[in-house]
């Protein structure tokens, strides 16, 4: 894998090793969110683990161990693990994601294993209508290696056709602290920061974000990168915005209701043209303002909400928790 997300609940507390101890992606919320919503007495002696356990193995011992999946199979860090007695140290396997459970069963062996799939969860954003001013505004906030070339290559031909498109890409790979690597993406953002109607920034925290959707309305999403789960697609939903995105691999799942999922092709040229399609359909959906775009609008938002609500995250966990 090219990102590493290092961090671990180790009784109770936030513990981050290796190359990422300054990162503030999805994970990093998420284990705050679990931090922050469980009673502490529940963390006791428990140690959640969510990437390279080799790096944990200090703490293991005397301790119940929870594996919480947040990559693919195909990861490297898995090509010995389940041969390893280091898995046995493990009682309970949590996915994020159905695909990604079906996606680990099909690879490896799980049933004498426990098991669960507890979705990402999100707190919901509130807003009632959405404010429409005669300007589409596209939001792209994701880390760019996700698609975000594929993106800056339609969109001077979208603002051609429409001047009254204007994109806001929030987009680094700082967020993970890791400048270096950033660096190799600095074309590409010149080349967004030059562009007309498009608003170039580096990221910004999550709370900054939740407020930018509230003002978009298309989450713009050309990925080319299999997720697990993805938080970005499931607040843009909260915040009733349309998602553009393809159905490559856990997308299917996360952003089934979308009328604007499409069908993912390896093929770059036919990517652009599929994504440029769809996104200048959604364009045109949000301009029409029918009754049908606010209730697809309600239903994106009522599902992002109910399916993947902090709440419901947070009972499941304390069953898994309170499992002896």
């Amino acid at each position: 894998t090219l990102f590493f997300i290092m961090a671990a609940i180790i009784s109770g507390k936030l513990v981050k090793l290796g190359a990422s101890q300054n990162a503030k992606g999805g994970t990093e919320l998420l284990a705050e969110r679990l931090l922050k919503g469980t009673k502490k007495e529940l963390l006791k002696n428990t140690n959640i683990i969510f990437n390279r356990p080799d790096l944990y193995e200090n703490y293991m011992a005397g301790s119940k161990n929870i594996f919480y999946f947040h990559d693919l199979p195909s990861d490297r860090m898995y090509k010995n693990f389940f041969e390893s007695k280091m898995v046995n140290r493990f009682s309970h396997f949590v996915f994020n994601s159905d695909y990604q459970k079906e996606e680990f069963c099909n690879k490896f062996d799980f049933k004498e294993r426990s098991t669960s799939v507890i979705k990402n969860s999100i707190i919901p954003i509130e807003i009632k209508q959405k404010n429409y001013q005669g300007v589409v505004n596209l939001i792209y906030h994701t880390t760019p290696h996700r698609g975000l070339e594929l993106l800056a290559h339609c969109f001077p031909k979208i603002a051609a056709d429409n001047d009254k498109v204007h994109l806001k890409v929030f987009s680094s790979l700082k967020i993970y602290g890791w400048d270096e690597k950033d660096k190799v993406f600095e074309p590409l953002y010149k080349k967004l920061r030059d562009m007309k109607n498009v608003k170039y920034f580096s990221n910004l925290s999550n709370k900054e974000i939740r407020a930018e959707l509230i003002n978009s309305h298309i989450f713009a999403y050309p990925n080319i990168w299999p997720e697990t789960s993805c938080l970005a697609a499931i607040e843009a939903m909260s915040a009733k915005n349309l998602v553009v995105l393809p159905n490559l691999a856990a997308l299917k799942e996360t952003a089934g209701k979308s009328k604007f999922l499409y069908k993912f092709t390896d093929n770059v040229s036919d990517h652009i043209n599929t994504f440029q399609k769809q996104l200048a359909l959604a364009i045109q959906f949000v301009q029409k303002q029918s009754e049908d775009y606010n209730s697809h609008l309600n239903e994106l938002k009522n599902y992002a909400d109910m399916n993947h609500n902090l709440n419901e995250y947070l009972k499941k966990w304390e069953q898994v928790l309170s499992y002896k």
